[in-house]
């Protein structure tokens, strides 16, 4: 990108790639430049897309060799900063941490000649982190199961570059896809809820359809950006149950949760009007004896149409070495 680019995406997070030292989100903080020289950015880290390879050793991982920290600022040549995709996920530092550890074990947890010890390395330190984790949160008294009033955050309703979109107070554009979002607005002098149809409708629960105005003010429950929220509702009803099943044959279940890195979500927000989402969604759970990870395999075409095909594959492994597969679909229902 150059200067005049960038200087528009300050306050905005850009990927700031450093090759084999690594590859880290962060916000662009202001754009330096000088006469006759490129421009350079300094930037605030705020999390990890990529750890350095260098960390790596058969025995340990030296997460403290990781050149930048949380909070970390610093200034970066202009061919070291990209503009951010829209898919990438944007997770805290810790949680972003633990989901490139967690790919890394899977990776070499699926090829025969890993070495063992960088696995139980990894096993160690993924089960450090996510206790550490585990203790920040209770220490905030955070509780997945609480039943908290509502907090709804705020947009508007547009239409735009033939997309219809939800804009909220800072101008950021969250495009409407048919999903299992909940929306809220008021109508006929009380807040009502309902999912988006598509077309620029909404239909309740009711089976009434509302057709909002430009401008038009709709509301979304804070918790409906929860990724784990956004996972379990999504998931069919025996899908979800066979889910369950599988967490209590693991000996945990959803409060024992750590971390959950939910690529649906991300795609859901920055869909552009797709209705077909494919990918791996990442999940820890943790208890004071054990571990599990699972990575969630998912197709989906969200158009509510019967018949759409949905595959979810849920592949669970322990850090005793334990490994079993879930497995659902809907293709011989129809």
């Amino acid at each position: 990108m150059d200067r005049k680019e960038a200087q528009q995406l300050v306050g905005q997070l850009l990927i700031v790639d450093l090759g084999v030292d690594g590859v880290y989100l962060g916000e662009l903080v202001n754009v330096v430049t000088e006469p006759k020289k490129p421009w350079r950015g300094e930037v605030r880290i705020f999390s990890v897309l990529s750890l350095p390879d260098s960390i790596f050793r058969d025995d340990t991982i030296a997460l403290h060799e990781v050149p930048y920290d949380e909070g970390d600022i610093d200034l970066f040549r202009s061919q070291q900063l990209k503009r951010r995709p829209q898919q990438i996920q944007i997770e805290p530092y810790l949680d972003s941490v633990l989901t490139d550890l967690k790919r890394r074990y899977i990776r070499l947890k699926n090829d025969a000649s890993a070495p063992s010890a960088e696995l139980e390395a990894l096993e160690v330190y993924i089960k450090t982190l996510t206790s550490q984790k585990r203790r920040t949160e209770r220490t905030k008294g955070h509780n997945a199961g609480n039943d908290e009033a509502p907090f709804y955050n705020e947009y508007t309703f547009h239409f735009r570059d033939n997309h219809y979109v939800l804009v909220d107070g800072k101008g950021e554009s969250l495009y409407l896809t048919p999903s299992h979002f909940e929306y809220v607005w008021h109508q006929q002098g009380k807040l009502v809820s309902g999912r988006y149809e598509g077309d620029g409708v909404f239909v309740r629960d009711n089976g009434v359809r509302y057709i909002p105005e430009e401008n038009s003010v709709m509301l979304i429950d804070q918790k409906q950006f929860d990724p784990y929220y956004i996972l379990r509702k999504e998931l069919d009803p025996v899908a979800l149950q066979g889910f369950e099943y599988n967490l209590q044959l693991h000996d945990v279940s959803h409060r024992d949760l750590i971390h959950c890195y939910n690529s649906l979500l991300e795609q859901l927000l920055n869909g552009e009007n797709e209705t077909t989402f494919q990918g791996v969604n990442f999940l820890t759970f943790q208890t004071d004896e054990h571990f599990v990870l699972v990575q969630h395999h998912f197709k989906r075409n969200l158009t509510f149409e019967s018949g759409q095909p949905v595959y979810d594959r849920f592949e669970f492994t322990t850090d005793k070495g334990k490994r079993t597969i879930s497995l659902y679909t809907n293709a011989f229902r129809f």
